[in-house]
């Protein structure tokens, strides 16, 4: 294969010439890399690439190991005062997340931390996996709500869930708003918040600010 000098692989493999003498963990990762194949060298600079692209978001639970138990969708968000004691939306109901949901069997979630600006479609598209696979339902909400509270982003800011709207239904990939919302929870001096937002709104969120995305877990 040959390999312009002034491309990415020609830039590793000047780099490896200068560290070929180095017994270094760099030097070894490097070399790893030169001795790849076309392809692999190929797909190991597209993720780089992409990673710096979908650079919205930041995994803080890498080290823990977060589940939520089995539910089986009864647990509606609209007659959960009792866990949102500050606020709850009245828009759960006029928007139709009223239904009962599905069961869902005990899943592994993480949380995540918003390190750059964007809107609701621009931080949930940066996650792994598509739509259909982003979502938790209205009980598992609560559930995360009532078991996780200290994952939760503090000092009144919001994390972030995505919630179908009729659990019952696939979601359209090419317009994933059609059956997918955002449900938002503030943690306040007098109990916890909760509101929904449409996940096409346009509103950008700062990432001063650290909101939380949580989510299931999924490979990347």
């Amino acid at each position: 294969m040959e390999t312009n000098a002034n491309t990415g692989l020609g830039l590793i493999k000047t780099t490896i010439e200068r560290v070929q003498n180095e017994k270094s963990l760099f030097g070894s990762a490097l070399k790893k890399l030169v001795n790849s194949s076309e392809e692999e060298l190929k797909d190991f600079l597209d993720r780089k690439i992409e990673k710096k692209i979908n650079g919205i978001l930041r995994l803080i639970s890498e080290e823990e190991v977060l589940s939520l138990k089995a539910s089986n969708g009864s647990r509606l968000i609209y007659q959960s005062a009792n866990t949102f004691k500050s606020y709850l939306d009245s828009d759960f109901i006029n928007w139709g997340l009223n239904k009962k949901g599905v069961s869902i069997p005990e899943t592994n979630i993480q949380v995540h931390e918003i390190v750059a600006d964007g809107n609701f479609m621009v931080i949930f598209k940066s996650l792994p996996g598509n739509w259909n696979q982003k979502w938790l339902s209205q009980n598992q909400i609560i559930d995360f709500c009532e078991q996780l509270p200290e994952w939760l982003r503090a000092d009144e800011y919001a994390t972030f869930f995505l919630c179908k709207i009729d659990e019952t239904k696939k979601v359209d990939e090419k317009n994933p708003q059609k059956n997918l919302v955002v449900v938002c929870v503030s943690v306040g001096a007098d109990g916890l918040r909760v509101y929904v937002r449409r996940l096409e709104d346009v509103a950008v969120w700062d990432a001063a600010n650290a909101h939380r995305v949580v989510a299931p877990q999924l490979e990347a």
